[in-house]
């Protein structure tokens, strides 16, 4: 009696569902489903909506007219967003920076380089009247920078000679060695377009930095052979060119007296083993000899 009963209660705690046809009604189909059955049906209905919801939310276009605001990623997002800003800032800075030394190594090279308003490089095409323009300001500048003004007292004694106050507070700025071992063979002579010194001395012997610098330049050109340029501070610059090897890269730092190439003979220009040494301040050549500190003259 007990089996019956639970039997029977059994039966009452289902649910029938009943799906009759429009055309035939004999063909009615019976369903019975118990109450938790219906419920996790019902469970399982909404978590399917929930999940098609958000994927079409998420994967079509649909999403951008319901956004769903996620904290998370906005501030994962949004810190992102910050160090991508530094790092084009600080691109932009070297930018600049890698801009000026190209002006710069470009006048070094010869090149006829001014820069506009805008800040566009343009390259003044090289005519015989700009040549001697060019040269007549070189000259100027050259004279008042090699040739401090004398007084009546020591004009009259022509051996006498004098350097200016600048000039020497500038040999105390910026300390060089001579890079090579060797004999100078000629000086800085800028009237005859002489911009540095010879020194000459045995193929295969070691040129050092004059100065601590970062090299920006060291590779081959037509005229001057192999050729180094150092980077220094205060705007200095000092070339090494006819060399017969390179030992750095574009883009080392060398300390004063690295070794940075070898004494050669290389380049269109070079009429024997020997380093064409200059120093550059400011984008103009000055006298090597100015800022040397073991050079007995």
């Amino acid at each position: 009696m007990a089996a019956e009963s639970q039997h029977h209660s059994s039966k009452k705690n289902r649910f029938t569902i009943v799906l009759v046809p429009d055309e035939d009604a004999s063909k009615a189909k019976n369903f019975r489903i118990a109450p938790w059955q219906f419920i996790t049906g019902l469970l399982a209905f909404a978590a399917v909506s929930v999940v098609l919801v958000l994927l079409v939310l998420t994967y079509t276009p649909a999403g951008e007219m319901f956004p769903l605001p996620n904290l998370g990623l906005e501030n994962k997002y949004g810190k992102e967003l910050i160090s991508l800003n530094q790092r084009m800032t600080n691109l932009m800075e070297q930018l600049v920076e890698l801009r000026s030394y190209n002006i710069k190594l470009r006048r070094a090279m010869g090149e006829n380089v001014t820069i506009s308003d805008s800040g566009t490089v343009k390259v003044v095409p090289r005519t015989a009247e700009n040549e001697k323009k060019k040269s007549g300001s070189e000259e100027q500048q050259m004279s008042a920078r090699v040739r401090p003004s004398i007084s009546p007292e020591q004009q009259m004694i022509p051996s006498l000679p004098v350097k200016a106050e600048s000039e020497t507070r500038s040999a105390v700025s910026f300390p060089a060695i001579l890079p090579t071992e060797g004999y100078i063979t000629r000086g800085f002579e800028p009237g005859r377009n002489h911009f540095g010194m010879d020194v000459a001395g045995k193929t295969g012997n070691l040129i050092v930095a004059a100065a601590d610098g970062s090299i920006v330049f060291s590779g081959w050109t037509f005229d001057d052979g192999y050729v180094v340029i150092v980077s220094h501070a205060n705007n200095f610059m000092s070339f090494y060119k006819h060399n017969q090897s390179l030992l750095k890269a574009s883009g080392s730092f060398v300390r004063r007296g690295d070794p940075i190439a070898t004494l050669g003979n290389s380049g269109t220009t070079s009429s024997g083993p020997h380093l064409h040494f200059e120093i550059w301040k400011d984008g103009i050549p000055v006298d090597p000899s100015l800022y040397m500190i073991n050079l007995n003259l």
